[in-house]
């Protein structure tokens, strides 16, 4: 892994590696630089004291120096344990202390006081060197002002090292064994407290070596990526290190900037997740209601016309999903079908093409791939994003596995799919009673290959309940196989809901058909042992207000106050409409699916309480933050 830097110096020396917002404008490295840094940096770590298969925990955001401390600790052999700044202290604490982290490092002194102040006087004695990499005019607690080390501190001592000492750094790098732990990433923990991720070289090497060939970056070409979320988090980490194997410059950005971000670097590709395309979608179809009645028809029109070319364009590639056999006769008059609509529809086509131009523009306008992971991505936004002219590809994968396991093709981008499986990797689907689930039928992802874990740092029990000893991952996700090879993902077997009834339901497909809706950002569906399910909705603060301006209806009328639950019976009766127009036997969804009961509140959900770092939402949390509402 560690040698991707230092290849990419040695074949694109002034090419820009990282782009990033500095207080005076932009700032640019490249990869020259970024190689150079990386070796002293790590030479500096090692004069200060660390050394191979030390534990250092960094709780940073997005940044250059993020990536040059991740390559200089795997040069050390050391354990990185990575976590954002927005992370509470008390969970950084939790993970400093479980993970047997000597060596902290941080972004400045205020987040340093602020993790120091859940320490007891002997935990903070007891850490052995703390590096951070911005000075500030913030005070450092006296006890441990003699272990702090600037960054500027720690690079000089690596370059005053070299010189008396030519070829360590080589020796280093030279020295790593790949089957050893190079990190441990804990979970985001949406159903309980965090564990701890074991992930070798090797493991994410395989996903390096299967991936970076699928992303089709053209090495000479200097393509540019976006940044955008957290670098910690496996999804991101690998997404940098195949775009590093492309020699891809990336750009770190932030909520705040990605917009402008977008429009300032023009990238070639971006990797998010779910939310963030469904923020996207919502900009522009905010930019479409904008317009005129006929430029809405006309939209309307072309999306059809886009959508439908796209879906033939799938079928005759046999790019579609499939759950029951086609005798021959079938497919043949099908693929005629298509191969006409192809024909007849391209001029319009082209036009619709024209038409999409100012959405493409919003992501910058030269985007050539784009990629959704981390969740569930739903339909709409899939066949949204593909229709207007943004390749937007599917993958799934886990911490657990470095992350990829499968993943759509850009050249086989099977929409309502998370593709199938990599190269080098085994997948199987199994039903309850243990057999192979056969086309249409649901069944556990099991998942087999180099990229799977070594297992739950000190947590055996938890590593034997998903990893068995033949090398089989549970992932613990749901999915149903299709007879053209694309899986479908369904849901989470721990959130599965069991009614009082009897009936089993996934509740993330209603959550996603939920979130269709102007009105919903966020749906989290419960009734587990009760007679119907219960939805509670985090309602769009826009377009909720527009809706009580029609109304005449008073903002602060509209909630009780503290709780933020909305209690207006209007503008209930308005959002249960909503509810019942989406779910419903016509929208695909069984009787017993149906929302017997909502709650609405004008809070939004937040990273930290509601939601992960990777905008997932943290079902325990809103459960348990919203149990009176949801009796």
């Amino acid at each position: 892994m560690g040698d991707i830097p230092a290849k990419n110096a040695g074949l694109y020396p002034a090419r820009i590696s990282h782009k990033f917002r500095t207080a005076d404008g932009i700032g640019a490295k490249t990869w020259e630089d970024f190689q150079s840094v990386i070796k002293y940096l790590a030479t500096g770590f090692f004069v200060f004291g660390v050394k191979k298969g030390a534990h250092v925990s960094f709780f940073t955001d997005n940044r250059y120096e993020w990536a040059m401390t991740d390559f200089a600790l795997m040069a050390l052999s050391s354990v990185s344990v990575p976590r954002g700044s927005d992370t509470s202290p008390k969970e950084q604490k939790l993970i400093y202390t479980h993970s047997d982290s000597e060596f902290l490092v941080m972004e400045n002194l205020r987040y340093l006081n602020d993790l120091l102040a859940e320490f007891t006087p002997g935990e903070a004695e007891a850490i052995k060197k703390i590096f951070i990499m911005d000075r500030s005019d913030d005070m450092a607690p006296d006890s441990v002002k003699n272990k702090i080390a600037y960054f500027d501190d720690v690079l000089s001592a690596g370059k005053n090292y070299l010189p008396a000492n030519p070829g360590f750094y080589e020796g280093l790098t030279s020295g790593i064994d790949p089957d050893e732990t190079m990190t441990i990433i804990y979970t985001s923990g949406t159903s309980g407290n965090p564990k701890g991720v074991m992930l070798s070289h090797n493991n994410f090497l395989h996903n390096v070596r299967v991936i970076s060939p699928l992303l089709q970056i053209d090495s000479d070409a200097a393509e540019c990526a976006v940044s955008i979320l957290p670098s910690w988090h496996v999804y991101e980490r690998c997404f940098e290190y195949l775009s590093a194997t492309g020699a891809v410059c990336t750009v770190y950005s932030s909520i705040k900037t990605l917009q402008d971000d977008l429009n300032a670097f023009k990238p070639t590709l971006v990797a998010s997740v779910p939310r963030i395309w469904e923020v996207f979608y919502a900009k522009m179809r905010s930019k479409i209601d904008a317009q005129s009645k006929f430029k809405r028809f006309i939209f309307r029109l072309f999306l059809a016309v886009s959508e439908i070319r796209l879906n033939a364009f799938n079928y005759v590639r046999g790019h579609v999903l499939s759950f029951k056999k086609r005798n021959g006769l079938q497919v043949i008059a099908g693929r005629f079908i298509r191969h006409a609509a192809l024909f007849f529809l391209h001029p319009l086509y082209l036009v619709s093409m024209e038409v999409f131009k100012p959405l493409r523009d919003l992501m910058g306008g030269n985007l050539r791939a784009s990629f959704s992971a981390g969740g569930s991505l739903p339909v709409y936004i899939d066949r949204f994003f593909n229709a207007v002219g943004i390749k937007l590809v599917n993958a799934y994968g886990l911490t657990e596995t470095s992350p990829g396991i499968i993943t759509r093709r850009l050249d086989r981008n099977t929409l309502g799919a998370i593709g199938i499986p990599l190269e080098e990797t085994k997948v199987k689907i199994l039903k309850e009673n243990g057999w192979p689930a056969s086309p249409g039928e649901k069944g556990i992802i099991y998942v087999k290959g180099a990229q799977v874990m070594k297992g739950y740092y000190k947590n055996p029990e938890a590593t034997a309940a998903v990893l068995g000893d033949d090398g089989w991952l549970n992932t613990g996700d749901i999915a149903v196989p299709s007879f053209n090879g694309d899986i479908i993902m369904t849901g989470r077997a721990k959130s599965t809901i069991v009614l009082l009834g009897g009936e089993n339901t996934e509740p993330e497909p209603i959550e996603e058909k939920l979130m269709e809706s102007v009105f919903i950002d966020h749906a989290v569906v419960f009734g587990q042992d009760k007679k119907g399910l219960t939805a509670l909705i985090a309602v769009n603060e826009k377009k909720l207000k527009h809706l009580a301006q029609r109304m005449k209806i008073s903002w602060n009328d509209l909630a009780a106050k503290g709780t933020g639950i909305i209690k207006n019976n209007k503008v209930l009766e308005e959002l249960g409409k909503e509810i019942k127009r989406l779910i419903n036997r016509r929208t695909g969804f069984k009787p017993f699916e149906n929302i017997a009961k909502f709650v609405a509140t004008v809070k939004k959900f937040t990273i930290g309480d509601e939601l992960t770092q990777s905008l997932k939402v943290k079902r325990q949390n809103v459960e348990k933050k919203y149990k009176d509402q949801l009796k």
